[in-house]
């Protein structure tokens, strides 16, 4: 249970950040912009790392009403509130969290990350209180519904899987050659595509044929990808992969898979995908190095 305690400290807390912030000469204006960042500006967050990444900084810099992205890393830098992912070789931002979302980032081998030099353990307390619906009036309801479908019930507990900003290679190549094992496999592929390839024929009316082309793209273009994302994946024993694939196409999830599938299958037919796994397989073959 949050305490009114824990929510006055949080208060107090964000008090000293605005003198910490006025004091390094930061307008209103911009401290603005820096809570609008605190509290989550979901539709610039990446779904999976829950991170502020590169490829969001153009579209998040024109909301906040700056012509260059250099504009936004600047005060995201002065702020001294944010943990930052630096490229090791080039010191460029690749991406930054907020204290009040616990993000899911992992970096790679070429990222480090920069600590702010504002401690941000005191706004845990009010980022818990976000599970505690009696505190409902208290907390931006932006936090509470995620508008991606993350439940931050689940993303506030202790045990939230972790996941790179993008796919390991090796990782990548695991998720592919079991999925190539479960299509080439006839009881496999009905235990875990079967349900989906039935519902997928009866509401969009089409042949088996069509259908399982369509989940081989959706395979490619986006599943693959995000399996790989999850850190150490490439190590779980098969068992526990099959486990995700039975979770991931079961009745809890599937007219939402189904709605997805159909969407990146028209995505793909109008030729505006950008990658495939095969793409990314090709670009780092498989040597005797690496085996």
């Amino acid at each position: 249970m949050i305490h009114k305690n824990d929510l006055a400290i949080a208060a107090t807390s964000a008090r000293s950040y605005n003198r910490h912030w006025r004091a390094k000469k930061l307008s209103w204006t911009d401290i603005g912009k820096i809570k609008y960042l605190f509290d989550g500006a979901v539709e610039y967050i990446d779904e999976v790392t829950l991170a502020y990444t590169s490829n969001h900084f153009n579209k998040l810099r024109s909301v906040l009403g700056f012509k260059q992205d250099s504009e936004l890393t600047e005060l995201i830098e002065r702020s001294e509130a944010f943990r930052i992912v630096r490229n090791k070789e080039t010191h460029k931002m690749e991406a930054f969290m907020s204290p009040l979302v616990r993000d899911r980032f992992v970096p790679t081998d070429s990222q480090e990350i920069e600590e702010p030099a504002i401690p941000y353990e005191i706004f845990y307390c009010k980022a818990n209180a976000l599970a505690n619906d009696n505190d409902r009036d208290k907390i931006s309801e932006n936090q509470r519904q995620h508008l991606k479908g993350i439940d931050m019930h689940v993303l506030l507990a202790s045990n939230v899987p972790k996941f790179h900003i993008t796919p390991h290679v090796d990782a990548v190549r695991r998720i592919y050659e079991e999925l190539v094992l479960v299509c080439d496999t006839p009881y496999l592929f009905d235990r875990y595509f079967g349900e989906f390839i039935r519902h997928y024929m009866k509401q969009y009316n089409t042949s088996r044929n069509e259908a399982y082309s369509v989940l081989i793209v959706y395979f490619e273009a986006k599943l693959v990808g995000h399996m790989a994302r999850r850190v150490g994946i490439e190590n779980w024993p098969r068992q526990a992969i099959l486990q995700w694939l039975d979770y991931y196409f079961g009745a809890k999830r599937l007219d939402k898979v189904l709605t997805d599938v159909h969407q990146t299958w028209q995505r793909h037919q109008e030729g505006t995908l950008k990658e495939y796994a095969s793409d990314l397989l090709e670009k780092y073959p498989k040597t005797a190095n690496n085996e």
